[in-house]
């Protein structure tokens, strides 16, 4: 069963056409944080240099992602991506401070189909990963979760799972 979409959520329509952006669009700005979106930020960032380092030639960090859908034309950025050229899996980042179907919604209805339409499936295998700090076995998922110790262990898991890796700096 699905977990209630999350006000505000607009999932990707039909893709038409998707590519890789060499940088971000022309309105993106950085704007200022504070409270609990501040800890998010700041633990994000911190996920995004040890995942960086950890794979310097396998991870994209935030990469921006330019498609067209029956809605128009759009910018997305998933939080990252790990790529196994050699395998033909991507694994989608989705970065969250605490587990929750937020990342599912994001991962699955939203970069997914995006990405799917840039790197197809008959070549490439797709796989999720959410890194948290706190997790919570509670949190309804629509699908089987997995406990992984290692973000490359993401690679081994059924295409209908999803991995979450719990990592504190």
């Amino acid at each position: 069963m699905l977990p209630a979409t999350p006000p505000n959520f607009k999932p990707v329509g039909k893709v038409r056409w998707a590519r890789l952006a060499l940088g971000p669009p022309p309105f993106a700005t950085s704007r200022r944080v504070t409270g609990r979106r501040l800890q998010g930020v700041r633990y994000e960032r911190k996920v995004q240099d040890h995942l960086l380092t950890s794979f310097p030639d396998k991870y994209v960090p935030s990469p921006w992602l330019y498609f067209s859908d029956e809605n128009g034309v759009h910018w997305r950025q998933p939080d990252g991506l790990l790529i196994d050229t050699r395998g033909g899996k991507i694994i989608i980042v989705e970065v969250k401070y605490q587990h929750t179907t937020d990342a599912w919604w994001q991962m699955r209805r939203l970069y997914l189909p995006i990405l799917e339409a840039i790197f197809p499936t008959a070549l490439w295998d797709y796989k999720m990963l959410e890194v948290v700090k706190w997790f919570d076995g509670t949190v309804g998922w629509p699908e089987p979760v997995r406990l992984l110790a290692h973000p490359l262990d993401a690679l081994t898991i059924p295409g209908n799972a999803t991995g979450v890796h719990i990592w504190t700096p």
